[in-house]
């Protein structure tokens, strides 16, 4: 057992929100150490990587070389085969390599002095000694006990820091998500969603990088194979692909939770939930519940505010990731015939021409009200009023 000297502010976690999270302290001049259990920061790689350009602009985030394409749109279709297309002129959402996206943010985090260990992986947070919290890491298969004043579990959907500081929040709602990389014809301008018994509890998709290759997912209710559902979805949509690469995660579909720090231990992204219910994506939520977090720890520590003030300051985000999690249900309710319906009574009232003016991937309530300002779409509000 080796020990090392109290650390201010350990992250659990070397992913874009942990990494960020120990940028946004160290430039405010704190002591930061993060912990990664994978030997290389970025891999293996979970996710479809489809970034909203609104929402990484209003962060600041540079994406430098790890943009891959440019979408402009998605097409959307019901289980019967009806498809509604919104697309603009411009881009709208940006594909990205995630392997360099993540070494962006982990290049950043070291240049501004974070100390970041890989191959460490937190076992169990054991005790608070007074005001610091006990964790027991192990480090390339030698145990290690660390003092922390603060820490912050950004580890992701099946968290450490959840199941030890939390129990039993957040144990269940999960889709299992399996995505393959795939060679074939695509269209690289816009991402597809399939909805059908192929993917219970969620949908399929198709994010394109090129003509050529594109990511390929579902994501099913725990408990089913999604192995079984992804091989149904391709056969039943006749794709002619080569698989090129194949990977499976976790990702939290819930309503954003109440309760994320405790003491002086919080949660972040994917770990305290922070995805959209409606799409599964958390980079663009995660980075910013990132700076309410490491805001609120820096009143903290600056000027001895209470650390349970991260949950009130997360309620403006939560809103919206509340909204997100109502139209999931919503959808998730629906017998096939009735999606099929609904879609198709949207695109006779225009949906695909007032989402491409007042859409938006991130904030469903910028667009949700503004229904009541368009006659066409009053055949809609029922399904407004009841997600809302």
């Amino acid at each position: 057992m080796g020990f090392f000297s109290l650390g201010l502010i350990n992250i659990i976690g070397a992913g874009p929100v942990g990494l960020h999270c120990g940028t946004l302290l160290a430039e405010e001049g704190f002591e930061v150490t993060i912990f990664e259990e994978h030997q290389t920061v970025g891999r293996p790689v979970q996710c479809a990587g489809l970034i909203s350009r609104s929402g990484i602009e209003e962060l600041g985030v540079e994406l430098g070389n790890s943009v891959i394409n440019e979408v402009k749109g998605a097409k959307i279709f019901s289980p019967n085969g009806e498809s509604l297309t919104i697309q603009r002129p411009s881009t709208v959402a940006y594909v990205v390599d995630r392997f360099l996206f993540d070494q962006m943010f982990y290049k950043k985090a070291k240049r501004l002095g974070c100390e970041i260990k890989t191959d460490c992986k937190l076992i169990d947070i054991r005790a608070k000694l007074n005001d610091n919290s006990s964790l027991f890491l192990q480090n390339k298969g030698r145990g290690e006990l660390i003092k922390s004043k603060i820490t912050i579990g950004a580890d992701g959907a099946n968290s450490v820091v959840r199941h030890s500081v939390f129990p039993g929040v957040l144990e269940k709602e999960f889709v299992h998500a399996i995505q393959i990389r795939a060679e074939g014809k695509f269209n690289p301008d816009l991402v597809e969603m399939h909805f059908g018994d192929f993917a219970p509890g969620f949908f399929a998709w198709v994010v394109p990088e090129s003509k050529r290759v594109a990511r390929i997912g579902l994501a099913v209710s725990l408990g089913l194979n999604a192995g079984n559902s992804m091989k149904q979805f391709l056969e039943q949509k006749q794709f002619s692909i080569r698989t090129l690469s194949k990977s499976s995660a976790l990702i939290p579909i819930s309503p954003p939770l109440k309760e994320i720090s405790s003491g002086n231990i919080l949660l972040v992204g994917d770990a305290a939930g922070h995805t959209k219910a409606t799409t599964g994506g958390g980079i663009v939520f995660g980075l910013r519940a990132t700076e309410v977090c490491a805001d609120t720890i820096a009143n903290h520590l600056k000027h001895q505010h209470s650390l349970d003030a991260y949950s009130k300051n997360m309620q403006g985000i939560n809103k919206e990731l509340n909204l997100h999690w109502k139209l999931h249900s919503y959808i998730q309710a629906m017998k096939p015939g009735q999606f099929n319906s609904m879609l198709l009574k949207a695109k006779n009232a225009g949906i695909e021409e007032f989402l491409q003016e007042h859409g938006d991937m991130d904030r469903p309530s910028s667009f949700m009200k503004k229904v009541l300002f368009k006659p066409k779409m009053w055949g809609l509000l029922p399904a407004v009023i009841r997600t809302m």
